[in-house]
């Protein structure tokens, strides 16, 4: 995710500006069990996307849900990139649905191993 900027809040102050940033590294990824037979809980899947990196392409942790039979479902940040004028924003939770239970998580994304706000 990217993140702050000198005197800017999160994101990109357009779609161009975003397009010529880096790269990202890691991505985040949430992973359903619904309609599988199996009963066990969804995961969110950290991602290695950097060609450079020796675990390039690999789920580098998983974060499994405390619940099963949840169906997590479009995923967002706590701040969006509108805010991007706004220094006093930052993005640092991921926002975590859950269609099936109506749940709402929120992880706290430390960039390698996210983990549940407390």
């Amino acid at each position: 995710s990217p993140g702050k900027c000198g005197s800017c809040g999160p994101g990109y102050a357009s779609p161009l500006e975003a397009m010529k940033g880096p790269r990202e590294k890691i991505v985040y990824v949430p992973c359903i069990y619904r309609n599988t037979g199996k009963e066990i809980p969804d995961f969110l899947a950290t991602v290695d996307v950097d060609p450079e990196s020796p675990s390039y392409s690999q789920v580098i942790h998983r974060l499994p849900m405390p619940n099963v039979g949840d169906e997590l479902h479009h995923s967002g940040w706590n701040a969006c990139s509108s805010c991007h004028g706004d220094p006093g924003k930052s993005r640092d939770f991921l926002i975590l649905p859950a269609l099936v239970s109506s749940r709402i998580y929120v992880v706290d994304v430390d960039p390698q191993s996210p983990q549940y706000c407390q």
